[in-house]
């Protein structure tokens, strides 16, 4: 029983060889005293089990809990409640492995066991519902992954659990954003990060999770100057923790830059950018925002130097047809519209079609093909050929209201430049 606690001691402490060892030795003993059927095993099994999960080993955790599930259900029966956690452990890996069918039954008897045994509103149904939402979310189910988390979340407030309170409202507030319900999932982020901020502190990774969390919902608001608090206050914090010259800072640095940019900052933008290649170097992610930000500054020259810098670093990982390369040739495109060199325009508009569809969701292969039209569109429109303009906006017009709806603000910029094409100045 030492070697177990010790082994279980290193496991909370995420040192898993050593956790490993000393399950091992347990088990020698155990085995030796008690058989290697005995029920007291499925302990080491299931400890080693969360080990070999933590370390994504996932045949041998399915392995570990398969055992441990066979030596539960011999000795204590199918319905007991150590045996229902051999079905949470069970459960948790095949959600792991996506073998999602299979999860949701071993999650669902863990869940209706305690629920009879303990009652509809005991602590430990909380958890169950949790990893049940998760695996709802992670098939697309959200609406029954919502109703999970509201009963763990109903569950949590009867027992004055405030972390799984928090647990719940924050994959609550995940679904809001999903289905648009902007307001909705912030005042959940809020009393999440209240939460989390009171009992954990600011500094705690899972409060700074959630700070970044109500930036992303604040810029979908649209409140600005709440979002620039928000994600000051984010990066304060990590440098507070990290220092200035620290890869985890950095990457607070590009988060603010993004907002900069998305607002219209864009000088703001690139001082961050600058100070996020301190310790990133000449990383792709933030070399796309600074190409943006000298984009819209009109220093087209270091625009250019930064997407051909992105593409070379690219170059080394993929091939010309694949996703990556599609967002940089919209950018060249519209690079060459700005310099009039049309018919570079064009060609790098072509490029975008050509991209691999194999590469990509069939959502996002269609939108890029209605930017393609797109730039032809604009394209043709600067030199004057409204024929081929209308041509081609309405084609990219037809793709992205398959995707996004026809009167939705992703299918305005289609329809304004629709008015351009007109040869009649009243009509336009």
């Amino acid at each position: 029983s030492v070697y177990y606690r010790i082994a279980y001691y290193w496991q909370e402490r995420s040192k898993y060889d050593e956790s490993e060892k000393y399950y091992s030795k347990c088990a020698e003993i155990r085995n030796s005293l008690l058989g290697a059927e005995h029920p007291l095993m499925g302990d080491i099994y299931s400890g080693k089990g969360w080990v070999y999960f933590r370390t994504n080993r996932f045949n041998d955790c399915k392995e570990a809990f398969q055992k441990c599930q066979d030596l539960y259900e011999k000795g204590f029966g199918k319905k007991s409640l150590i045996t229902a956690s051999a079905y949470y452990s069970m459960g948790a890996v095949l959600k792991w492995g996506k073998q999602y069918a299979q999860s949701q039954i071993y999650l669902q008897e863990c869940y209706d066991i305690k629920k009879e045994k303990l009652g509809e509103s005991h602590s430990e149904l909380s958890s169950c519902c949790i990893i049940l939402g998760n695996l709802n979310n992670e098939q697309g189910l959200f609406k029954k992954a919502q109703e999970y988390y509201n009963i763990g979340l109903k569950i949590a407030i009867e027992n004055q659990e405030e972390l799984d309170q928090a647990f719940n409202l924050y994959n609550l507030g995940d679904i809001h954003l999903k289905f648009s319900e902007y307001q909705e999932a912030l005042e959940k982020y809020e009393q999440v990060y209240e939460i989390r901020k009171r009992i954990l502190g600011e500094e705690d990774n899972m409060t700074i999770t959630t700070l970044k969390c109500l930036y992303d919902t604040k810029v979908k608001l649209g409140y600005v100057d709440e979002a620039v608090e928000a994600l000051n206050t984010y990066v304060k914090i990590i440098i507070k923790i990290f220092g200035k010259d620290n890869s985890s800072t950095s990457w607070g640095y590009w988060y603010r830059a993004i907002l900069y940019y998305d607002i219209g900052l864009y000088t703001q933008a690139l001082n961050d950018c600058e100070s996020a290649y301190k310790t990133l170097g000449n990383n792709v992610l933030v070399k796309t925002i600074a190409s943006k930000c000298h984009f819209k500054l009109d220093n087209m020259k270091t625009c250019l130097a930064e997407i051909q810098s992105y593409l070379e670093l690219r170059a080394k990982n993929f091939t010309e047809k694949d996703l990556e390369y599609a967002q940089y040739y919209i950018f060249y495109s519209l690079y060459y519209l700005r310099t009039k060199s049309y018919a570079k325009a064009h060609d790098y508009a072509t490029e975008l079609s050509y991209i691999q569809k194999s590469k990509m969701t069939e959502l996002k292969y269609h939108a890029f093909l209605a930017e393609s039209y797109y730039l032809h569109g604009i394209t043709y429109l600067e030199e004057k050929n409204l024929e081929k303009a209308l041509e081609n906006l309405e084609l990219g017009l037809q793709q992205a209201s398959k995707i996004y709806g026809k009167d939705t603000v992703s299918c305005a910029k289609y329809n304004t430049c629709l008015l351009y094409t007109s040869p009649s100045p009243r009509d336009s």
